[in-house]
Parts: C-alpha cells; structure tokens; sequence
C-alpha cells in the first residue's frame, strides 16, 4: 500500500480544524502524516492543532507560510509531504470514514490520475438563508452538470472535468509542475485540466464522500462566486479550452442582459430585447426553485432559493468578464 500525505491549506479554520483532524483520525486507513499549512492565521488556529496533538495519534505537522495564496500553500504542504499518494483536503471539510481507502483503490483504476468523490452540500448556519443556499448550490441550475455538487449519479466512477479534495500520485504533481501559484481561486480546476491535457483521467467516484458546508449569507455567497467567476475568467485568457458549457451559460447571460438593459435605457422600443432574456431566465429560476422546495416540502423558502440561483449565476458572469479583461495570468 503507499504511503499517505493529507495537505490542508488553511486560514483561521480554528473552530473547523480539530474536527477534520478527528475525522482524518477516524478513517478506516488513516493517512501516513498531515501537513497543516497555515497562511498567517490569527484566530487560534496553531493553538487547535497543538491541542489536538495531544490527543489521538496522528502524525500532525504544522508548517507556517504566512500571506500565501492557497495554490502557494498546496505546493509548500506537498514540497513537505514524505508520502507517495497526496490527499488534498480544506481546514472545514469532513470527509467520511472511508475516504482514504476507496480513494487509494479508485486510484489503481487504469489511466487515473486525480480521484476524488461527492459533497454532502449542508447549510453553513441554522437559518431560512442557509438552509435555502445550501439547496441552490446542490440543484442542476446552480451547480450545472458538476456531479460531485448534485449527487445525482451514483453508479460506478465516472471521467469528470474536475472534482474537489483530489487524491493523486506526489510523482504527477511533480510531473505537472505543481498548482498554479497565480491563481487564487480555480487552482483545483486548472490542475486537473492539466492532468486531463496529459492524457490522464480525473475520476469521480460517488463512493468517496465528504460533508460541504455552503455559504450562509447572500452577501458571502455572492462574494464566493464573484471571486469564482473573476478567477476562471483569468485561466480562460491562457487555457480557453477548459470553458464548460455550465461555465458558458451564466457569462452569456450575463452579458446578453447588460447589453439589452443599456440598449433599452438608450432606445426605451427596445425593451422587447430585455424581456426576452430576462423572461426565460425568470421563468427558469422560479420553476428551479419550486422544483427544490417542493423536494424539501419548504415552499416558504421559494423566494429565498430564487434568490440564491440568481446570486451564484450574475456574480459568477460577471466576474468571468471581469476577469477576462482583468489581463493574463502567467
């Protein structure tokens, strides 16, 4: 069996950390070492660790690399690690008990190089917002075809463009020349179109399981997307081709809305224009969020869900553009 590094990057993850830790603790094929790297946090976050150090045995190290990028602090943790399989987790995940385990097995799968498996997508807070967030961001219509944020398949592993707390080979990594310190958002994604640009599978295997907790305000969801779509907007600058058709949709849109809103402000008879891109798009989100309350029987949170939708798709295309013309990244 090869040996196991965990990487965690982290930020002020002080009331999170101890619980990945204990989960890392409690898998039935607990990792080799965790690499801890922390990116200058001041909230106690180097205090949990060391407490935790003091209870169950897990080889726990913490390495300080104060103001990096996560990419940044991805690279420091794997530079570190001794082991031969790198498991990539963030300081608030919670994978389940068998996640190393069916990990390394989907990684034995011919061609495989990035493996990883599906979120359990909860609410970050107990409130009406959360739980209503929570709910957008598992459907099709906030999500798009990203199977490991619907849930929806759940036969045997599938080729997927991306997946989220990959697992993968130290020696690809290497290979690979590392995650990409000059984005600080999609470094997961544009990893794994490397990998599949090499001629290697990332592989989704429903079985690998780990609880997401989504954001729990408008204000942050709209910020996490915002900062979701800027960042992919600078990778498509220099890797055009790992567009998907769910990353295309809400840009479009975004931008067929801007330019038929300033045209009909300009030519108030152009109005027609707006509404028939703002009309479906309405239709859509208000037959999407039924659709979810009437699976969750929260039909109260209707408005609340339609919400969220438009929250994940204006931010997301508008800082795709914003992006783009932001400038390349190296």
């Amino acid at each position: 069996m090869p040996t196991v590094s965990v990487v965690v990057p982290c930020l002020n993850e002080a009331t999170s950390i101890g619980g990945l830790l204990q989960a890392l603790a409690d898998q039935d094929h607990p990792p080799d070492e965790v690499i801890i790297v922390d990116g200058g946090s001041t909230d106690g976050t180097a205090d949990a660790v060391a407490r935790f150090n003091t209870g169950p045995r897990l080889p726990v190290r913490l390495l300080s690399v104060p103001a990096a990028s996560i990419p940044a602090q991805l690279n420091a943790g794997i530079r570190q690690a001794r082991g031969d399989v790198i498991v990539r987790f963030d300081g608030h995940s919670a994978p389940d008990s068998t996640y190393i385990s069916t990990a390394l097995v989907t990684l034995e799968a011919p061609g495989a190089g990035v493996v990883g498996g599906a979120w359990s997508i909860e609410p970050g807070a107990p409130t009406n917002t959360a739980r209503a967030i929570a709910l957008a961001v598992a459907h099709p219509l906030g999500a798009g075809d990203a199977a490991y944020r619907t849930a929806r398949y759940v036969g045997a592993p599938l080729d997927v463009d991306t997946v989220p707390f990959g697992c993968f080979r130290k020696t690809l990594w290497q290979q690979l020349g590392g995650f990409n310190e000059h984005l600080q958002v999609n470094e997961d994604y544009e990893f794994n179109y490397r990998v599949r640009r090499a001629g290697l599978r990332v592989v989704l295997n429903p079985r690998i399981r780990s609880r997401y907790l989504a954001r729990a305000t408008f204000g942050s969801l709209a910020w996490q997307y915002l900062r979701y779509g800027w960042w992919k907007g600078r990778m498509l600058r220099s890797n055009l081709g790992s567009l998907r058709w769910r990353q295309a949709v809400p840009a479009v849109f975004v931008l067929a809305l801007a330019a038929t809103g300033v045209l009909t402000v300009a030519q108030p008879p152009a109005w027609p224009l707006f509404a028939a891109v703002a009309g479906p798009y309405a239709v859509a989100v208000v037959a999407a969020a039924a659709h979810v309350c009437a699976r969750s029987r929260s039909w109260r949170q209707l408005p609340l869900v339609a919400t969220a939708f438009l929250l994940v798709h204006v931010p997301w295309g508008t800082g795709v553009w914003g992006g783009v013309m932001a400038g390349r990244p190296r």
